[in-house]
């Protein structure tokens, strides 16, 4: 039990006294962090296929603020994306092939923006004016696919 006239640093160094005895070794916070990184393993990366930034035709001079597109394929699915201008910033289009109605998560940094694909797999969002870093999951009927982060 504390005593009444105990001060907040004492009480602070009491409770850092008790609970340094339960920090986890080592081993278990590895494994911990292991275990994290398998929490995506029933989704299929999309291999990044073409950008328009790093594939444009020779002698072609591409600007990082212009459009820029993307293509990304899985198995049977391809994700394209477009980053274009729009009102007042940037606008990410996009279109999942199959994949109509599919559920579209967009990691835009450090916040998710979950959007629906129409019937024919199309979907868009806005992007802020700074360059950020995007990741897109996409959940389908026969699983899920994700895109490796890009910074557009």
């Amino acid at each position: 039990m504390t005593d009444p006239g105990t001060t907040d640093e004492q009480l602070e160094a009491e409770l850092a006294a008790a609970f340094a005895d339960l920090r986890a070794p080592r081993e278990v916070t590895d494994a911990a962090k292991g275990l994290f990184a398998w929490r995506t393993i029933d989704e299929d990366l999309a291999a990044l296929q073409y950008d328009s930034l790093v594939d444009a035709e020779e002698g072609a001079v591409r600007s990082a603020d212009g459009p820029r597109a993307l293509s990304f394929h899985a198995g049977d699915v391809e994700i394209e994306i477009e980053i274009v201008p729009g009102l007042g910033g940037r606008r990410l289009v996009g279109q999942v092939e199959p994949g109509a109605g599919a559920a579209v998560e967009l990691a835009l940094g450090d916040r998710a923006v979950g959007l629906t694909a129409d019937g024919l797999g199309r979907f868009a969002t806005d992007l802020p004016e700074e360059r950020v870093t995007v990741a897109l999951s996409v959940a389908l009927p026969a699983g899920r696919v994700r895109t490796a982060p890009i910074r557009v």
